[in-house]
């Protein structure tokens, strides 16, 4: 670790601290709420989440025989992070900071430490040696708060980092994206390396899900119309411009060009802010083994890399390089931000076969339950249990039997996966019940020999859905790409054109679904969180079941044994690798998160059999906290 006191880190700390100014405004405010809170009588005290936060390195994970360390020699790992926030909300796209925080100390337990692209450089140049458990860390895409809500993590883990900016967004000030004075400071200190994402990030030859051609899109535009959009489009460097009938409108001397120009582009910015260009790129997105979709693109994308960088990043999905790979064909883990820690550290554990510290979190609250398969963690009030990979994972509560029951709990996984409770069971599943969602579908199954479905009920049908046409939809996406481009594009010409083909699109007639238009049901991103409570009440052979407060089963005739246990489960849908996902790459690991769960008498709902949730303080404490957060985001977002 480099001295604090080195007289080269002054500058970029002084930096820093300005980017910190957050915190402690964050700080004030928690401190003026809370004053506030105790004048009132709220409550006296607000006490710290009890769970603890421990941690047992495994060689696999329950249920599933240890995985054999590749005989691979020396390698490293590489992860990047889309960015960094502290927003919980389930949407959020990038990576909570205290979840990047726990899978920073996670890897550090598990013997990771962190190099940097001259390590790497020297291992595929002179075969130089890497140490154990080497660790390679990106943040992409530049966003100032990566810097800002990263820095003191990595500090205090000894680690270092390259954040990867786009070169366009250097030029500009009071953005969310780090400018290129910014960056001169930053690099001064040495935690920190540059690579470069490309000199922009721009979208061509999108098609909505209708195979209606929507051209070219900055990202502005692109994020207006995502939700009309499939797997089809390419990025800017990737392909030839073409047209609605998929013919190429440019030259392969155009393509070539265009090509040369934006390396050209990032070339005199990069020299401009920092007098050189980046080492390390991340061509986005190739993810093909060579360096774009089209031949003659990746040619001339070929000939940019050679002449500008001495390494490439040019695929996602698994975080292993060893001296096999190219150096201008490395792979790494984009973290994604609904990857519990253990999900991080499974799939590291799949591509790497390397013992892992799998996180326990409460260890009190997991003496209580027997692991049968995956990992799991506990956290207040959440049970998060990790499959392995393409497999499924359990849990049976122990010391405890139920009969009948009155039970509640929210779902808060993935749409696409498999979240289960197992009523009147036994460890090994051969008897009893099992409500689950899996593909955002209501189920109801006997276990055992002969398992037999006994209901099955869409939750998009079960909140009303569906609610508009396919011809409705397909005209709200055509209407979105028009206000798009009036809202957001620079020509004057094609705001033109877009103004005259949203009047004719607003006067056009559609099938409604009153008209006998097709209803629209919309295909569930494997990448999309949602939360559900459920109540679950077993009475004898009644079972019912309601879904946010709205009875889906009531009074379902289930048979077999009265007596049993209670277990949780979690499965990787069998057709995920087929699903929809925009950035088509296949996770097959799972999170199942159970939260609040609490199971109590029939008989009387207020005597509970079991809990785990958070204490009313605590409860106070995390809405505070959250709404602290809401302010201090709000105020960095807009001043």
């Amino acid at each position: 670790m480099p001295d604090q006191n080195d007289p080269r880190l002054v500058k970029s700390y002084e930096w820093l601290k300005r980017e910190n100014r957050r915190k402690t405004a964050r700080t004030i405010l928690q401190l003026a709420v809370l004053a506030f809170a105790v004048g009132l009588a709220v409550f006296s005290i607000i006490r710290a989440n009890n769970a603890q936060n421990g941690s047992g390195t495994t060689q696999a994970p329950a249920g599933i025989a240890a995985k054999q360390a590749d005989a691979m020699g020396s390698h490293f790992i590489a992860l990047s992070y889309p960015g960094l926030t502290r927003s919980t909300s389930l949407e959020s796209r990038i990576v909570n900071e205290k979840r990047f925080a726990e899978q920073m100390a996670a890897l550090k337990a598990s013997g990771y430490v962190t190099i940097t692209q001259q390590d790497i450089l020297n291992f595929y140049q002179s075969y130089g040696a890497l140490p154990e458990r080497a660790l390679f860390i990106i943040f992409e895409d530049g966003l100032l708060s990566s810097v800002s809500l990263a820095d003191e993590v990595l500090r205090q883990n000894g680690f270092s980092a390259t954040l990867s900016t786009y070169a366009n967004n250097l030029d500009a000030d009071s953005s969310p994206y780090i400018s290129g004075e910014q960056l001169k400071e930053l690099l001064d200190n040495p935690r920190w390396e540059l690579g470069s994402n490309g000199y922009r990030l721009s979208y061509i030859n999108v098609f909505d899900r209708y195979s209606n051609f929507f051209g070219s899109l900055t990202v502005a535009q692109f994020m207006r119309v995502r939700a009309y959009l499939w797997r089809d489009y390419n990025h800017y460097l990737m392909d030839f411009e073409r047209d609605e009938d998929r013919l190429r409108t440019e030259t392969e001397a155009q393509l070539r060009q265009r090509i040369a120009t934006d390396y050209a582009l990032m070339r005199e910015t990069y020299q401009r802010y920092i007098g050189a260009m980046p080492q390390l790129y991340l061509l986005m997105h190739a993810n093909t083994g060579a360096f774009a979709t089209d031949a003659i693109a990746s040619s001339a994308n070929r000939e940019g890399v050679l002449a500008n960088f001495t390494m490439n990043v040019n695929r996602e999905g698994t975080c292993l390089n060893t001296l096999k790979s190219s150096i201008f064909d490395l792979s790494r883990l984009q973290v994604q931000s609904y990857f519990s820690t253990n999900h991080m550290l499974m799939r590291i554990w799949d591509d790497t076969g390397e013992s892992m510290a799998f996180v326990t979190g409460d260890q009190d609250e997991a003496d209580r339950w027997f692991q049968d398969e995956g990992v799991s963690e506990y956290r207040g009030n959440e049970i998060i249990l990790t499959t392995p990979p393409a497999g499924s994972a359990r849990l049976t509560l122990k010391s405890r039997l139920f009969t009948d029951v009155d039970m509640s709990v929210t779902l808060q996984g993935n749409l696409v996966g498999r979240q289960s409770v197992y009523l009147r069971t036994d460890r090994n599943l051969t008897h009893g019940l099992e409500v689950s969602l899996t593909d955002n579908i209501l189920e109801v199954w006997t276990l055992g020999e002969g398992a037999e479905l006994l209901y099955h009920k869409s939750l998009f049908e079960l909140d009303g859905g569906p609610y508009i046409s396919i011809q409705e939809d397909e005209l709200n996406g055509l209407i979105a790409l028009q206000q798009a481009i009036i809202d957001l594009d620079t020509d004057a010409a094609r705001i033109a054109t877009a103004t005259a083909r949203l009047r004719e699109l607003e006067q056009m007639p559609v099938l409604t679904i009153a008209d006998g238009g097709t209803p629209y049901y919309p295909e569930n991103d494997t990448a999309t969180r949602e939360a559900r409570r459920l109540r679950i009440r077993l009475v004898g052979s009644r079972l019912s079941v309601w879904v946010d407060d709205t009875p889906a089963v009531e009074q379902l005739k289930v048979e077999g044994a009265q007596l049993g246990a209670l277990g949780l489960g979690a499965a990787v849908f069998e057709n995920n690798s087929e699903r929809f996902t925009q950035r088509n790459i296949y996770d097959d690991v799972y999170d199942a998160v159970f939260v609040d769960l609490a199971i109590a008498s029939a008989d009387n709902p207020k005597a509970i059999l079991y809990q785990y949730r958070l204490t009313q303080e605590e409860t106070i404490n995390t809405v505070i906290n959250r709404w602290v957060n809401s302010v201090i985001d709000f105020f960095v977002d807009h001043f």
